[in-house]
């Protein structure tokens, strides 16, 4: 009997998966060097690009966390409750969102700078925080975009998701386009990052630039909940998204808190070439850079003024609600205040806004229609910083009513008081800009310090 032919296949087998084996580890190496010479890149001349530090952040095995790679729309997102996305730049101090499809580099400010009324009423484009944080051709806007150092070499414009969100439960981003240089942080990209769970959560309340049906927009709570504005009427906190150039280089730092990347190399040894958002130090106590003009530098107290021990309360004084140095708080900021300055012959008069805005309009600009000269003054809506303090008297006056001045009653409320009305108070002032700087970093743990007038008669 013939005995039938058994086909040995465990050979075939053994050689067929050798090949998919080798195909698989042919393409994962392909990968592995490809994404190791784009994340590894550095130019001819040795210099480091940030945008190539942070793809080495990439996460590769996870997903959910870290800094994920979108192929298919060629982006890099940060998920989650990151450590590793710091950067200081001109005077603050910013958390990387991610990389966009152009290689340009997303960055949100890690803390509030200002507090204003938004006008949303006709749309994100149109509204006051638009020009506020923009440059354009009409006179006082881009108060945020002046502040920042070196803007147009280091700036690009900022991909923004534009949609108009009616549930929280469908959030979409399909009107996307980077027409603007500075924006608000979307709720797409809250949301994409991992909401209340991740790094944009900072624990106070922010607002966002998306907009309901109803042209109101959505904000962060301290709890990183999702909520809307009840009215277009009320002050919101800005907290700007800026987009870095793929060209910037890192010039130190690993993008941890305490070692946060860094990109500007320029010396700092006068005021003038300080940022805004810097500390200095004054009678040994701390003060902001809110401005820096072209001959003059403005600085605000962090805390408010003391009398002995305890806070100084006072009344804003005067006739009417106009900020003057002829009487009331402006009196004694201008002769008393100033007397005790350590530095008060390099003390300098500047603007302070006077300006009023209606039931019409709650225009920021509109406040800096008038102004008043002096040495010493308080900051107004609209002001960097202005928000920092609380129970504090502003200069801005109340809408069409002249014995009304509005001041930081509590986070988020500018509150309308009667001029008799007693409160503290927290100086703004102008300084030279030819101040040598002799000492410190400019943050508030080490403030830059100044050459005092008792130092150099000791000299």
């Amino acid at each position: 009997m013939n005995k039938k032919k058994i086909l040995k296949i465990t050979p075939v087998l053994i050689t067929l998966n050798l090949l998919v084996l080798f195909a698989i580890v042919g393409y994962y190496s392909y990968r592995l060097v490809k994404y190791y010479k784009l994340e590894n890149a550095e130019s001819d001349d040795g210099i480091v690009f940030l945008v190539d530090e942070v793809k080495k952040r990439r996460s590769f095995l996870d997903e959910t966390k870290g800094l994920v790679l979108n192929e298919e729309e060629g982006i890099y997102r940060y998920k989650g409750d990151v450590t590793d996305n710091y950067i200081y730049y001109s005077g603050l101090m910013y958390r990387i969102i991610g990389i966009d499809k152009d290689n340009n580099i997303k960055a949100i400010s890690e803390e509030n700078v200002t507090l204003m009324y938004p006008g949303f009423n006709k749309g994100y484009k149109k509204s006051y925080i638009n020009k506020w944080l923009n440059a354009s051709e009409e006179k006082n806007t881009g108060v945020f975009e002046d502040a920042v150092y070196n803007s147009d070499s280091l700036l690009e414009n900022t991909y923004y998701c534009f949609d108009s969100v009616k549930d929280v439960e469908s959030i979409t981003c399909e009107e996307k386009n980077n027409d603007i240089k500075i924006t608000l942080l979307s709720l797409y990209d809250y949301k994409e990052a991992g909401g209340k769970a991740s790094f944009l959560k900072n624990g106070y309340t922010f607002n966002l630039g998306t907009l309901n049906d109803n042209n109101l927009s959505y904000y962060v709570t301290e709890e990183g909940d999702i909520a809307v504005q009840q009215s277009n009427e009320r002050a919101i906190f800005v907290r700007p998204v800026i987009t870095l150039k793929a060209t910037a280089e890192l010039v130190s730092g690993n993008g941890t808190k305490e070692k946060p990347f860094r990109i500007e190399k320029h010396k700092v040894k006068e005021l003038g070439e300080t940022y805004v958002g810097s500390y200095v130090s004054l009678n040994n106590e701390p003060y902001r850079i809110v401005k820096i003009l072209k001959d003059k530098v403005l600085v605000v107290k962090t805390d408010v003024l003391m009398k002995g021990e305890k806070k100084l309360k006072t009344e804003f004084g005067g006739i009417d609600n106009v900020y003057t140095t002829s009487d009331g708080i402006g009196l004694y900021l201008n002769k008393t205040y100033l007397k005790s300055l350590e530095l008060k012959d390099s003390v300098v008069k500047g603007p302070f806004s006077t300006g009023l805005i209606t039931l019409k309009s709650y225009d920021y600009t509109l406040l800096k229609s008038e102004s008043v000269k002096a040495k010493v003054g308080m900051l107004t809506m609209g002001d960097m910083f202005v928000h920092e303090v609380n129970n504090v008297f502003t200069t801005f006056r109340g809408i069409e009513a002249e014995n009304i001045i509005y001041v930081i009653k509590k986070p988020g409320y500018y509150f309308g008081d009667y001029i008799t009305g007693k409160y503290n108070v927290r100086p703004a002032l102008y300084l030279k800009d030819t101040l040598e700087i002799t000492g410190g970093k400019g943050t508030l743990e080490s403030p830059y310090e100044f050459k005092t007038n008792t130092e150099e008669v000791k000299k």
